[in-house]
C-alpha cells in the first residue's frame, strides 16, 4: 500500500471517530440543557420574592417531595446554609448540597449543577443567592439520563458503520486491478 493511501485511510478513520464523538457530545448537551428547566425559572421567581421580603415558606411548594421523584423541589437556606424552608427530603431526612456549592454561588450569584445526594439519586439543581441566603430548585435527572443509553448505542453503531464503510472503501482503493 502506498504511503498516500495509508495517510488517507488513517485520516478517514480519525475523522470518523471525531465526527461521531462530536455528534454524541452535542446530543448529550442538548439532553442536559433542558434538565435545568423549570428550576431556573422557579429559582428566579423565588429569589425575586425573597428579596422583596416574602416569607421563605411561601416560595416553597406545599407538597413534600422525595428527592429522586419526578417532582420539582425547592429549598431556602440562610447565609449559613441552615434550612429555612424546604419541600425536599431524602429518605425522610433533609439534605443540602455541599458547602462548596454555596461558596461558589456566594461569589458568582448562581450555579447549575448535577447533585448526587445518595448513590443512584441524581438531580439537576439550580442554586441562586438572595439577600438572606440561597434558593435551591431541583428535580431528578432520570428522564434525561434514560435517553443517554440509546445515544451511546447509536454512537457505537454509527462509528462501527463508518469504520466498516471506510474499510471497504480503503480495501477497494488499494486492490490492484487484475
Amino acid at each position: 500500500m502506498s504511503d498516500r493511501r495509508r495517510v488517507v485511510g488513517v485520516t478517514a478513520a480519525v475523522l470518523a471517530v471525531v465526527t461521531v464523538a462530536a455528534a454524541a457530545i452535542v446530543y448529550q448537551f442538548a439532553l442536559k440543557q433542558p434538565a435545568n428547566h423549570p428550576q431556573v425559572e422557579v429559582a428566579d421567581v423565588a429569589v425575586t420574592r425573597l428579596n422583596a421580603g416574602a416569607d421563605p415558606a411561601s416560595v416553597v411548594p406545599a407538597n413534600q417531595v422525595e428527592i429522586g421523584s419526578p417532582d420539582l423541589y425547592v429549598m431556602v437556606l440562610d447565609s449559613n446554609r441552615t434550612v429555612l424552608a424546604t419541600s425536599a427530603h431524602l429518605n425522610g431526612e433533609t439534605v443540602v448540597p455541599p458547602a462548596g456549592v454555596f461558596e461558589y454561588v456566594r461569589d458568582h450569584g448562581d450555579d447549575r449543577i448535577t447533585w448526587q445526594p445518595a448513590p443512584g439519586v441524581r438531580s439537576a439543581i439550580v442554586v441562586e443567592a438572595f439577600r438572606g441566603g440561597f434558593v435551591v430548585a431541583g428535580r431528578t435527572l432520570t428522564d434525561s439520563e434514560s435517553l443517554e443509553g440509546p445515544l451511546v448505542r447509536l454512537a457505537i453503531v454509527a462509528w462501527l458503520g463508518i469504520v466498516v464503510i471506510g474499510g471497504v472503501v480503503l480495501v477497494m482503493a488499494i486492490r490492484k486491478p487484475r
